[in-house]
Formats: C-alpha cells, sequence, structure tokens
C-alpha cells in the first residue's frame, strides 16, 4: 500500500501547561493529559483552522491523541469530523517529573537526578516513564498504521511537540544528537502546520516535507 496522499500534522494549540514552569506543572492538581487550552491557545487553534480550511475542506481521516488539548485543537479545526483518538498518539511520559519538583525529587530520590545526568536526556527513562526510543516504538507502530489503512488518502493529525520532533527523526533519519538539540531550541510552534506529501519516482516508498508553518504567527 502507498504512504498517504497527503499527511498534515499540527501541534495541538497553547495550552494549560504550556504556560507553566516544570515544578508548577508537577504542583497541579490535574493530570498531564487533562491540561485544556488557553485563551491563547483556543484564538491559536481558531487561526489554524482556517487556514487549513482554505485548502483542505475536509480530510478523508482526523487522528488525535486521547489528550484533551489535542483533541479540543482539533474540535476547533473542524468541529463536524469524525475523529480516531490512538494511544500511540500521546506525548512522551515524564513518570515523577510529572508529579514531584526537582527540590522534592533532589530530598527523596536523589539518586534519580544522579541517573538522568549519567543516562543523558535521549536514553534516560523517569520512574514510571518513558525515554525517547519508547516513544520512538510507537511512532514505529503507528507509521506502520498510516501505511496500512491510510495509503493515498488525506490525513490530518493533531499530535505534541516532543511526539513530532521525534516522527521527524524517523522520517528524515535524523542522528539522535540532532534531535536533542531541535527538542532544546523548541522548534516546534503550538498551533503549526507540517505537510507531508507521498513521494513519486525514486522517493515512492517515503514521505516527503512540503511545507511547515505557523499560520497564527503570519495572519
Amino acid at each position: 500500500m502507498p504512504w498517504p496522499k497527503e499527511l498534515v500534522l499540527v501541534r495541538h494549540a497553547e495550552s494549560e501547561g504550556n504556560v507553566l514552569t516544570v515544578d508548577e506543572r508537577a504542583q497541579y492538581d490535574i493530570g498531564t493529559h487533562a491540561y485544556g487550552l488557553t485563551p491563547r491557545g483556543v484564538e491559536q487553534a481558531r487561526v489554524t483552522g482556517q487556514f487549513l480550511r482554505r485548502a483542505w475542506p475536509n480530510f478523508d481521516v482526523y487522528y488525535t491523541s486521547y489528550y484533551k488539548r489535542s483533541r479540543q485543537t482539533m474540535a476547533i479545526m473542524y468541529p463536524e469530523a469524525k475523529v480516531y483518538e490512538d494511544p500511540r498518539l500521546a506525548e512522551a511520559q515524564r513518570g515523577l517529573w510529572h508529579t514531584m519538583t526537582e527540590a522534592e525529587i533532589k530530598h527523596h530520590l536523589p539518586f534519580e537526578i544522579l541517573r538522568r545526568q549519567r543516562e543523558d536526556l535521549y536514553h534516560y527513562r523517569p520512574l514510571g516513564g518513558e525515554n525517547w526510543p519508547d516513544v520512538e516504538l510507537r511512532i514505529h507502530s503507528f507509521l506502520g498504521t498510516l501505511h496500512r489503512d491510510c495509503g493515498d488518502k488525506r490525513v490530518l493529525m493533531v499530535v505534541h511537540g516532543h511526539w513530532l520532533i521525534l516522527f521527524q527523526r524517523l522520517i528524515h533519519h535524523f542522528s539522535t544528537e540532532e534531535a536533542l538539540e531541535r527538542y532544546r531550541q523548541k522548534i516546534v510552534s503550538n498551533a503549526s502546520v507540517t505537510v507531508y506529501a507521498a513521494g513519486s519516482g525514486a522517493e515512492l516508498d517515503h514521505l516527503v516535507l512540503r511545507e511547515s508553518c505557523v499560520p497564527w504567527k503570519s495572519d
């Protein structure tokens, strides 16, 4: 089966978690999957939806993660769409770093700080969480679904920033060092749009990057 004819990936719009520090998120009284959009995020999603609908009044298939912020972003952009939630699209799980401040971890689990420093960001798997290769395995699995079930279709996905960096690492064969640098530079903006198309000729077995933009920054 071929790849999707067009694959459009949108990072969710700004959420509550995006305006909190790491320690503030650890002390927040809801899980990270339940973060909703901020008023600014709602406007970002509205503008991005208008931008997308000028080129794609509709898609053949719509996917989001089950996270509230991704579902809200999709609902604002394409309110009438039949959307498939897929847990493989979830953001990387940071385990205890979602529920404890750094000071608390230093006090109760100092070895965890040392383990993170020794193993580095790519390999480090926090207690109760995932490392980057764990997320890449989920993405590998989902790529198989895209190839098998969405061949020659137009597909829209609302995803997460870290997830998208690792998706592109696999698609473009970035090194781990390059993926780490892209992550540190925070290159994926909220409500950004990344468009791929099925390759042709020598690129037939690949997804080819066609466009990347942030509509709400230019409108």
